[in-house]
């Protein structure tokens, strides 16, 4: 499988809604077929429709039985496969317009586009963050910057955390936007990392301040 359509269990886990456990007990326990990941050594990558198939298997375990999910990914998988363009739907890049997520099983017509659609939605926050964000070992060591500054995301992730209203990080830092720092947080969860921030607190000491599912029976 190419390495192009792949990405690590962290930001598996963030696009599906879930927790890295979940993702893991996707291979472990063999829940999907195996086209929709890779597995070798310690490496675990998954594509991102496995991502949107193991929010469905998850969220809906009240309701279907798990040999249930599992015939309903494994006959949605044979169809992805079978896609001249499959790379890009096992992507979530592109959908054919005729193609369907609905799979009539045990007498039950289970629907999983919504789980595809919510999946894509935050695979395209992934994807702003890491045009917002960078690294480069040639600026702050290779430390997560935003794009065009020598910013460190973390800078301004540990200001927040330790109060710093947006108002005042913006007035330090004018090229902030909402879009940023919302990419900062997507970033952290995607590419998790050691280590305690350095804080805006701690660069320039403040003022004091007051921290003031889709599912229905199959017609008969």
């Amino acid at each position: 499988m190419s390495t192009q359509i792949l990405i690590p269990a962290a930001e598996a886990a963030f696009i599906a809604g879930l927790s890295d456990r979940q993702m893991n007990r996707v291979i472990d326990e063999h829940l999907m077929p195996a086209v929709l990941f890779e597995h070798l050594g310690s490496s675990r990558k998954f594509t991102r429709l496995c991502a949107a198939f193991a929010k469905f298997y998850f969220d809906d375990e009240n309701w279907l039985a798990a040999s249930a999910r599992r015939k309903v990914l494994e006959e949605l998988t044979e169809r992805v496969v079978q896609l001249q363009r499959s790379s890009e739907v096992l992507s979530l890049v592109t959908f054919p317009d005729k193609f369907s997520w609905k799979v009539v099983t045990y007498a039950v017509a289970v629907d999983v586009a919504p789980y595809v659609a919510e999946v894509s939605a935050r695979a395209k926050d992934v994807s702003q963050a890491e045009a917002l964000v960078v690294t480069s070992p040639d600026v702050m060591g290779g430390a997560a910057v935003f794009a065009g500054t020598r910013v460190p995301i973390d800078t301004v992730l540990g200001s927040i955390a330790a109060g710093v209203d947006a108002q005042r990080l913006k007035a330090s830092y004018p090229f902030l936007t909402e879009a940023h720092f919302q990419a900062a947080r997507v970033y952290e969860e995607v590419h998790p990392r050691r280590g305690r921030p350095r804080r805006l607190a701690e660069i320039n000491p403040p003022e004091t301040r007051r921290v003031t599912k889709v599912a229905r029976r199959a017609a008969e």
